[in-house]
């Protein structure tokens, strides 16, 4: 790997044929406090080939002084990435990028950077079909740590209300208990893929001041159907839920439109 870096390093008309494309789509954006849009940034330039499978990219700081954001946006948004399997982070060396595994994983993150309120019918559909499965064979499945790993990220989740990012953290892992707990490695991929689109869009509902306690009481009726073993009913509390988060973010994407 560091061959190749080095050997890229000293052939400088690449270097520079890269960085003149780099720059080209590496500048500052007009909403750029928003991590989706540094996501698709970041996707254009592994798409257009500027960033090849193996590649470091520039660090957390670099990225955001290039984008003119703050950090913490980089973070989210190269952390995105890596939960897709687009990047992979190695501590103390950065952000490397992952040879595709397939076409479907690229289709996948680029159409969830894309997200809008003409195709969040299509994913609330993907998604209820996924997580209802995997919650039903959650309720048949139910053990005491996924009953404990739910009753902690929903107590996390109550007492981080005012913390955006400790929240969605919480939320996705209350998800991915119940994808795991299907016992269903694919389920268990697609999961994280349809979780990572997720942390991109969902958190704009945020400021619709009663979508956190709601989000909470919806977490607990799927819960309590798991643990009373209910499929049934942890299936209608799951639709529920992924149906009310669906107009909570089609309210702010239609305010975003006629703001536009």
């Amino acid at each position: 790997m560091a061959a190749r870096r080095a050997a890229r390093a000293d052939s400088a008309p690449d270097a520079t044929a890269e960085d003149a494309a780099a720059d080209d789509l590496i500048r500052p954006l007009s909403r750029a406090t928003l991590p989706q849009e540094i996501v698709k940034a970041l996707t254009d330039l592994i798409m257009k080939g500027v960033w090849k499978p193996g590649d470091l990219i520039p660090s957390e700081k670099e990225l955001a002084q290039r984008f003119q954001v703050g950090r913490s946006t980089i973070r989210e948004a190269v952390k995105s990435l890596a939960v897709l399997g687009v990047l992979e982070a190695r501590a103390g060396e950065g952000s490397f990028v992952r040879a595709p595994s397939t076409e479907l994983l690229s289709g996948a993150f680029r159409w969830g950077v894309l997200l809008s309120e003409r195709n969040l019918d299509d994913f609330v559909d993907v998604r209820v079909l996924i997580e209802i499965e995997c919650v039903r064979r959650a309720a048949e499945r139910r053990t005491p740590e996924l009953l404990e790993q739910l009753d902690a990220s929903m107590a996390e989740m109550a007492a981080r209300q005012t913390d955006h990012d400790a929240f969605r953290e919480c939320d996705t892992r209350f998800h991915m208990a119940i994808a795991t707990a299907a016992r269903n490695p694919i389920f268990e991929t697609i999961g994280f893929t349809i979780q990572s689109i997720v942390r991109i869009w969902y958190p704009k509902t945020y400021f619709i001041p009663e979508t956190k306690s709601r989000t909470l009481a919806e977490h607990r009726a799927i819960a309590d159907a798991i643990a009373a073993g209910d499929p049934d009913a942890a299936a209608d509390a799951m639709r529920a839920h992924l149906d009310a988060a669906g107009t909570r973010l089609r309210r702010v994407l239609s305010k975003g439109k006629r703001a536009g």
